[in-house]
């Protein structure tokens, strides 16, 4: 009775995770329909419990426009009651980028746009899974060099 106590007040205190900022965007690939980017982002993890994200749906609005989706390319762990610079994977759509007014990585690490993040996060803390909602818009922390949509 008590571990079942324990266990649902455990389940009841969990808190969302924090995206932060946007510390760096590097351009992995680029062809004529896709460009394949890492994105380095702080999340704070409020909890108690570690959190691994292990899957995203999360789709990346730049200049209000959608410009691509946010994945997760191996899971990501963040340790409990801590920021961890996480590497994500971006899949942009070059017509999309281009229709957003996105002609270089400048133009997505300026300090007055924000990056905003809509979707779902599947993770894990402790023995638990939960689809985490990510609806957030989040300051570049840095301004990287430009490379040329």
């Amino acid at each position: 009775m008590c571990l079942m106590a324990l266990l649902l007040q455990s389940c009841m205190s969990f808190e969302e995770p924090e995206f932060v900022s946007v510390n760096s965007v590097e351009i992995k690939e680029l062809t004529l329909q896709q460009i394949t980017a890492a994105m380095n982002v702080t999340v704070h993890n409020p909890n108690r419990h570690n959190i691994i994200i292990e899957s995203a749906d999360v789709d990346v609005i730049i200049k209000e426009a959608k410009a691509g989706k946010l994945m997760v390319g191996k899971p990501i762990q963040i340790q409990a009651r801590a920021d961890a610079d996480c590497n994500f994977v971006v899949r942009l759509s070059t017509r999309e980028a281009i229709k957003a007014g996105i002609r270089s990585i400048n133009d997505v690490m300026a300090k007055s746009n924000a990056v905003k993040l809509r979707g779902t996060v599947d993770g894990r803390y402790g023995m638990f899974r939960r689809k985490l909602k990510i609806d957030t818009a989040i300051k570049p922390k840095t301004k990287n060099s430009g490379t040329t949509i």
